[in-house]
Parts: structure tokens; sequence; C-alpha cells
């Protein structure tokens, strides 16, 4: 007998009644149905979840008492005179045990599993270990941090796909950030402009990249099992890039911005409404759902920093969260009446 939670059985139960309504199924098969599932006494799942959450927790505070205070490794980088080097590729060499042991583990048991997944928390901080004691050992190529940031991203992506690990994979875009940014101030020797274009710009240049190399390479077989991951990262960069450049539209510094009168921000304002309305479209277009609620969620942050920069002194409050909520009111009731057309379309 199939076991489910009460989320899952409620749901259903829905489905069920709602195929006997249809008259897709008789009230006896409705009745059988009802028997195949029971719910489970407690959510394993759930408590395993919040079991790994907090093991991950006391992990990467281990690693920042021993590894990030440094003591323990100085005590022995001093005791057996190793050069930052050495231990450089002393983890290294802890990096691919670590991945080979993985790698065993994963093909004896193929199936999905999180404490097989959090393993490869290992793999990431041995990484960053090793590649911050090689950037030490050849003192940065002159404050090039951005070189030891791309070497990070490449060795993390390299292993996220020939491994399929989603965690690897969220490391490698957690990193390819100030990968970029380093890199793009290196190259300008710290100049406020890169090909011209400020700190938000480039952001957003980034993640059109990071979208565009997603459409390219979603029908592989290995970067399919990461592909979601790379999709919303690229989505909410965009967006989140987006609302930063209708703040500051390309100003080059804060002195700058303040000196922008509000009213000459107003185009890059409009455009980035557009992009929020575009973004719903495509997620209602696509029926996908972390799209359409990225872009409303920005949407909604877009008209909130509107009022304080343009309307907080010159209306009053309660009317403009009176215009907002009849607005939003109206925008809800039009999906509403939109999802009603698209069933009674799909109703035989």
């Amino acid at each position: 007998m199939l076991e489910v939670d009460k989320k899952e059985a409620h749901l259903l139960q829905k489905a069920i009644a709602e195929w006997e309504e249809d008259a897709l199924i008789t009230p006896q098969q409705a009745n059988d149905l009802q028997k195949t599932w029971r719910i489970r006494e407690a959510d394993w799942q759930a408590i395993t979840l919040y079991i790994f959450i907090a093991a991950v927790s006391c992990a990467l505070m281990a690693f920042g008492s021993l590894v990030l205070d440094e003591k323990w490794i100085e005590v022995l980088r001093l005791k057996f005179s190793l050069p930052d080097g050495i231990i450089a590729a002393l983890f290294a060499g802890l990096t691919i045990f670590l991945c080979l042991h993985g790698y065993r583990r994963q093909h004896r048991h193929p199936a999905y599993s999180l404490n097989r997944e959090l393993f490869w928390l290992l793999p990431v901080l041995s990484i960053g270990v090793s590649v911050v004691y090689l950037g030490k050992s050849l003192q940065y190529m002159n404050g090039n941090y951005g070189i030891f940031w791309l070497l990070a991203t490449a060795c993390y992506g390299i292993l996220g796909i020939i491994l399929s690990s989603r965690l690897l994979w969220s490391a490698t875009l957690l990193c390819l950030i100030p990968a970029y940014i380093k890199l793009t101030y290196f190259i300008t020797t710290d100049k406020p402009y890169f090909w011209g274009m400020n700190l938000p710009c480039r952001m957003f240049l980034l993640a059109m990249i990071m979208l565009g190399l997603d459409f390219l390479f979603r029908n592989n077989r290995k970067y399919k099992r990461v592909e979601d991951i790379s999709w919303a990262g690229g989505w909410l960069l965009l967006l989140l890039s987006g609302w930063l450049i209708s703040i500051f539209g390309n100003s080059a510094s804060w002195e700058e911005w303040q000196h922008v009168r509000q009213i000459q921000l107003l185009w890059w304002v409009a455009l980035f409404t557009l992009l929020c309305g575009i973004t719903i479209l495509i997620g209602i277009k696509t029926n996908d759902s972390m799209v359409r609620d990225a872009g409303v969620l920005f949407l909604l942050l877009d008209m909130y920093t509107r009022y304080f920069e343009y309307l907080w002194d010159r209306t009053h409050k309660g009317l403009f969260f009176a215009i907002l909520a009849v607005s939003f009111w109206w925008i809800g009731k039009l999906l509403e009446r939109r999802m009603r057309k698209g069933k009674q379309k799909t109703a035989p």
C-alpha cells in the first residue's frame, strides 16, 4: 500500500473526487482507489531533511573553526615546514579521493539520496582550501583574485556535471559571480566601468549569458540533471540586476548617483517594469511557476521602490496602498479569468 503525507493525501482525495464528479470513474472505483494509499504516521522525509540541515550547519561551523581560522593548518605547516603549494596539493589529493569515493558510492546506489548529495559538501570545502593555498603560494598573481575564483568555479562545474551533483553545481554558480566581478575589476584596474557598464549592468550581462548557455545546453543528458538550477539562478540574477539598474542606472559611483535627478532614471524604470511583465508572460506561457512567481515578486518590489523614490513625500500613504490593492486585485481577476478559459478549452 502506498504511504503518503497529509499534503499528498489531500491532493489524491481532491483528484479522485473531481474524477468522480466528472464521471471519469464510478463511485465504486473511487472507493477502491481510496483504499490504495494511507497517510504515514510520521513525515520521516521532513525529519530527515531537518537532521541533514543540522549536520550541514555543524559541518560548516566546524570547517570555519578548523580551516578558515587556519591555526591547525599553520601549526602543521610550521612543524613540518610545508609551503603553501604543498598544502594546496594535499587538499587537492583529498578532493580526488573524496570524489572517487563518492563516485563509487553513486554507482553502487544509483537512486537519489539526500545523504549522498550532502556528501559532496566535503569536496566543495576541500577545493576551496586548495584554491586558497594555491593563491597564497602564487601571491594571488599580484592581486588577481578573479583567476582563483574562476579556477574554483571550473573545478566545481566539471565535477558537478561529471558527478551529477546539484550541490557542486550550486557552488559553481555561487563562485561564478565573484569570479566575474573580480576579473572585470582587475581588467579595468578597479575602474567603475567595464565596456561602458557599471556593476549592475555587468551583472545583467552575466545573467543573459547564463540563460543563453542554459538554453544552448539544456538538451545535453549530463547537464539536464542540473539545468533547473542554472535556469532559476539566471532569472533571479537577471531580475535582481535589472532592479538595481532601475535604481542606479549606469552611474559610476555613489557620489555620481546622488547628483542624478530621479526623472533621468525613468526610462530605466520603464525598461525594468517591461522586463517584469515579459517575465510573467513567459512564466505563464511556458507554465513555469518559478519564472512567473519571480516576475510577480520583482514587479511588486518595483512598485514599492518607485513609491519610496517618487511618491513618499507627495502622496497620502493610505491612498497609495489602496491604489496598489485595487491594481493587484484587478490583475488577479484577469489571471483567474484566463485560468477559467484555459480549463474550459481543455474540458471534454
